[in-house]
């Protein structure tokens, strides 16, 4: 099931707080209308969810929707955030979810839970881990539950905002992991591109550096970077123009050592990429930087 993609997400936070709590404490079986994060700072919890024991030790956290009923136990003693959210709403306001959870069954906690993708331009379609080890986060969820109790103007949009820096910041941690698994597969290639963007490189090349076939090579490229190599070596020009047009080189001296054929067929791709021209890039750098 996907959540909707990184760039067009508008979270809201229906439900912040820190507690301490003694051991043994139940919350469930029950089916939740929202999401939870459940991020423990000291002692251990547990979870049961999606046919799942899941042990939560200090600086690990769990992450679960409203599709399988769960339980939540405290093993010992714990201090810990619970967050209560949803991927996208029209409003940022918080709507308090103890109304809307339904009490469920030991019995339903066998049910299985759809796995969750989130789409991330240049990457694909990412897995949205359900349990993971970040204890940096800490300090974000502090903010967002200061701010949920405090209520000052304008917070609701602030919630949305360290929302979003909360999912950005644990979608980065899922690619970071996933690019050290994955990336020695294709690496020759990707590092080339980075370093030389504005050679012509070809497929059969690019195999060639990392040992493939073309075809296996495209097949494998894809799969691990969610484009073809012509669209990342594209990406990665951008990003060398964008570099360039914030000094003092023409356009067409640009488009020349990024080895196009004429400055118009380098300022439609570089607008198809960012969706402003060459020029109306530059300006809003001068503007930025002076």
């Amino acid at each position: 099931m996907n959540v909707g993609s990184l760039l067009t997400l508008t979270p809201t936070i229906n439900f912040a707080h820190r507690s301490r709590v003694d051991a043994h404490v139940t919350w469930g079986p029950r089916t939740i209308p929202d999401w939870q994060f459940f991020y423990v700072i000291e002692g251990e919890a547990e979870l049961l969810y999606n046919q799942k024991q899941q042990r939560i030790r200090a600086g690990e956290c769990v992450l679960f929707g409203p599709d399988s009923p769960n339980q939540l136990n405290t093993l010992t003693e714990a201090l810990f955030y619970s967050i209560h959210f949803h991927w996208s709403h029209p409003s940022p306001v918080p709507v308090h979810p103890a109304y809307r959870i339904r009490e469920s069954s030991f019995e339903d906690l066998s049910c299985q839970a759809p796995a969750y993708h989130m789409d991330i331009p240049e990457h694909g379609s990412i897995v949205i881990p359900p349990w993971f080890d970040l204890p940096e986060l800490e300090q974000i969820f502090l903010r967002i539950v200061k701010e949920y109790q405090l209520e000052q103007p304008g917070y609701a949009f602030v919630l949305r905002a360290l929302l979003m820096e909360l999912i950005a910041s644990l979608m980065r941690h899922v690619l970071d992991q996933s690019f050290t698994r994955k990336a020695s597969k294709i690496e020759s290639a990707l590092e080339i591109m980075r370093i030389h963007p504005e050679q012509p490189w070809t497929v059969e090349q690019l195999a060639n550096l990392c040992g493939y076939h073309p075809i296996h090579f495209t097949k494998l490229f894809k799969e691990e970077m969610g484009r073809t190599p012509k669209h990342y070596l594209i990406s990665e020009r951008m990003k060398r123009a964008k570099q360039m047009l914030l000094g003092e080189l023409t356009l067409s001296d640009i488009a020349e050592q990024l080895n196009y054929t004429s400055i118009h067929y380098f300022s439609n791709q570089f607008k198809k990429e960012t969706g402003l021209s060459p020029s109306e890039f530059r300006q809003q750098g001068s503007r930025t930087f002076h």
